[in-house]
């Protein structure tokens, strides 16, 4: 099998794949490279959301406080692990910078028309392959009144994004799902949000891949590049040396190790999320959540409900730290009286790392270094939205065709 290739793809997540996707509809033959056995990363254990509700940034005013705040507790949403590191500091000075109403602004747009085009092509995923697509939408839980009237600050401009919103008091989240005892204070309903089995649709996007000629590399690790000429002439990994027209990296947290080889940098953290599988749990929600306060989405799925939470900034670290398990477990109790932490706190826990840019916004496009280099990554918590929409940028940057979504913001170099 020869190893020349028109598209080379190093990353098999969400972002990798869904680059894939779109190019191979578009003749190219294409290679993906993954480190893994394409089982286990963020693209798998998130909370499967599809939410074009989420379209204010993690830099946003008011999170730099809360996390100071927060750091001061093992069990807290949002976590700084101490260590020295000139990246992070760098990292942080830029997030404080961006974490302003203006930015918010700025950003809120784009955000929202790329998570739209986004949800489009989930449906027409889930459509074509068969996959579960659960459009009840999403609800964003309060336990106070501050938090409740921030929410719909929200849901004002999301309304103004054309986003449909309800806001509901504790009765009304007890009518939108009676089949779980509600204790929020209220709530807002974003009834276009959908959500999925993340495992599911990566499975079936593997499938849609191998079946069209896709010729994807399980425990295929990147070791290092040749170059030449302003491009990218060779990929050098554990499963041999790969060459192609096209290189795309969309390794996610690992990102910037990986660039660093081709002396390229790229400011961005690996923020730790967990989840925990509750096989058949005592009650199931027909929506699904975001309890704000706590920072913990929950997520009813075929047999099994998902909880998912916690922001640790640790550096590329996948190591399970149980207060913080148990943290965002207990948090669960005030909004879903049924969920109590003496009966979750057993489950298996799942960590991954969320690639996270210091102004929240994806980093997507061409390095001006090299000429066929393509870069995804740097979604934070949107990455399972945003997956799809993504994809289909990078081929139309590849094709050089004008982009679906402005990526002016984007920029690989901005910082």
């Amino acid at each position: 099998m020869s190893n020349k290739s028109d598209i080379l793809i190093i990353g098999g997540g969400i972002m990798g794949l869904s680059s894939a996707y779109y190019l191979q509809q578009n003749g190219y033959k294409v290679r993906v490279l993954e480190s893994g056995d394409g089982t286990d990363g963020c693209s798998y254990g998130n909370a499967g959301y599809v939410s074009p509700s989420h379209f204010i940034p993690l830099a946003s005013p008011g999170i730099v406080a809360k996390g100071l705040r927060w750091m001061t507790s093992s069990e807290s949403p949002f976590y700084i692990k101490p260590r020295f590191d000139m990246s992070l500091a760098k990292w942080g000075i830029q997030f404080m910078r961006n974490a302003t109403t203006e930015h918010v602004n700025n950003s809120k747009k784009l955000l929202a028309d790329f998570a739209v085009l986004s949800r489009e092509l989930h449906q027409e995923f889930a459509d074509e392959h068969k996959v579960p697509l659960d459009q009840n939408g999403i609800v964003m839980l309060c336990n106070t009144q501050k938090t409740l009237d921030h929410e719909i600050e929200i849901a004002d401009m999301a309304t103004e994004l054309g986003l449909e919103t309800r806001i509901l008091d504790n009765q009304g989240l007890q009518e939108l799902d009676p089949d779980v005892q509600h204790g929020a204070l209220g709530g807002v309903f974003f009834p276009y949000d959908a959500f999925t089995d993340p495992g599911v649709f990566m499975a079936a996007m593997t499938r849609a891949l191998k079946d069209a000629g896709v010729s994807i590399e399980y425990g295929a690790e990147v070791s290092d590049f040749v170059t030449g000429n302003g491009r990218v002439s060779k990929v050098i990994s554990s499963k041999g040396e790969f060459e192609a027209d096209e290189v795309v990296v969309a390794t996610g947290s690992f990102t910037p190790p990986l660039l660093k080889k081709l002396k390229i940098n790229l400011l961005m953290e690996a923020g730790k999320g967990y989840s925990v599988d509750w096989h058949d749990p005592v009650a199931m929600p027909d929506k699904s959540y975001i309890l704000v306060e706590a920072r913990v989405a929950i997520t009813p799925l075929k047999d099994k409900i998902r909880f998912a939470g916690t922001m640790e900034l640790g550096g590329i670290n996948e190591k399970i730290n149980p207060n913080r398990v148990a943290g965002f477990l207990k948090s669960i109790e005030p909004y879903f009286p049924q969920f109590a932490y003496e009966r979750t706190q057993y489950l298996k826990p799942w960590a991954g790392l969320r690639p996270c840019s210091p102004d929240g916004l994806p980093f997507i496009g061409r390095n001006g270094k090299f000429s066929n280099l393509t870069i995804a990554t740097g979604h934070a918590m949107l990455g399972f939205t945003l997956g799809p929409a993504t994809g289909k940028v990078v081929a139309e940057i590849i094709e050089g065709k004008n982009t679906s979504i402005d990526i002016s913001k984007l920029a690989i170099d901005r910082f």
